[in-house]
C-alpha cells in the first residue's frame, strides 16, 4: 500500500526536512523507533544524494541535516502524494 510507504522512516525523515529545513540529528531521532534505524535511513539518504550532513564542532559535536535540490524536488511529491492519501483521493492505478 502507498499509505504503508509514507509511513517508513526514510520518507517520514524527508517529509521532516521538506517542512522544517535544517535538521538537527536529535530532533530525526523522534521519527524512529531506533538509533540503528535512524542512522540507516540518514546514511541511505545522504548516499543517493537526497540529504546533506553538516557538522558543527561544538560540545558535543552537533549533525544537521537538509535536503539537497534532488531531495526537495522528491520530498515534494511525496508531500503531495500524502496530502493525496489524507484527502482520499489518491486512486490506484493498476498495470495494463
Amino acid at each position: 500500500k502507498i499509505s504503508q510507504i509514507i509511513k517508513s522512516p526514510t520518507v517520514r525523515i524527508m517529509l521532516c526536512l521538506y517542512q522544517k529545513g535544517d535538521t538537527r540529528h536529535t530532533q530525526l531521532s523522534k521519527l524512529t523507533t531506533s538509533r540503528g534505524t535512524l542512522s540507516l535511513s540518514l546514511r541511505e539518504l545522504e548516499q543517493e544524494g537526497l540529504i546533506q550532513r553538516k557538522i558543527i564542532d561544538t560540545k558535543p559535536i552537533q549533525s544537521i541535516y537538509s535536503l539537497t535540490e534532488k531531495g526537495n524536488t522528491i520530498a515534494k511529491q511525496l508531500k503531495e502524494i500524502q496530502q493525496q492519501i489524507l484527502k482520499g483521493t489518491l486512486q490506484a492505478v493498476s498495470a495494463p
